[in-house]
């Protein structure tokens, strides 16, 4: 599975792809951005704390994505104190289905994308993204694969958000020109990991 790391950087690009850092009235929409990319491994409390086992991992499915942007979006509209923290419904669900989109990236383990309308996992034939491996702060495969997600991820987020906010320059294309070759050898990196 993707790390958790790379989950709340999903979170951060899609709130930082709408609204500035210093914006400090959208900016309690940043940390609920965030949340709403990592969500879906609230089960492992669950798992770590009560040795529950669902055999679904349905915080894994995309219609859980999709019941959560719609409580999320209804919450940050409603709530008087977020009306300049508000997007729109597409970046609540991007948030939200980016979870189960970047574990299905790894490679290494079926998803239950689909449930509850089917029990079959769906899985990708090719990893890009490295597991986050063993939780461990002594594990050197741990830091590793960190360091690979961040490069395979980073130059992609940073893309997304300056795109939406200033288009594609030619200041941005000499910065990806720069960072390319960085980014392919995460990416060959990663890719070449064994599953």
């Amino acid at each position: 599975m993707s790390s958790f790391l790379g989950h709340a950087a999903v979170g951060a690009a899609t709130y930082l792809a709408r609204h500035r850092l210093n914006d400090r009235q959208a900016l309690p929409a940043l940390p609920v951005c965030v949340l709403v990319a990592i969500c879906a491994d609230f089960d492992y409390l669950g798992i770590w704390w009560f040795g529950a086992h669902a055999a679904a991992r349905f915080t894994h499915a995309l219609p859980f994505a999709c019941i959560i942007a719609v409580v999320v979006w209804m919450m940050m509209r409603s709530l008087p104190w977020t009306s300049a923290a508000r997007m729109p419904f597409v970046a609540w669900l991007i948030a939200a289905a980016s979870h189960p989109l970047l574990d299905l990236a790894v490679g290494a383990h079926p998803l239950p994308l689909f449930w509850p309308f089917t029990d079959s996992g769906v899985s990708s034939p090719i990893g890009v993204l490295p597991s986050a491996g063993r939780l461990d702060i002594a594990n050197v495969y741990l830091w590793r694969n960190l360091l690979l997600e961040i490069g395979v991820l980073l130059p992609i987020l940073a893309s997304v958000v300056v795109v939406s906010r200033e288009g594609a320059s030619r200041r941005f294309w000499r910065a990806a020109a720069v960072i390319a070759p960085v980014w392919i050898a995460c990416l060959v990196c990663a890719v070449g990991l064994q599953r």
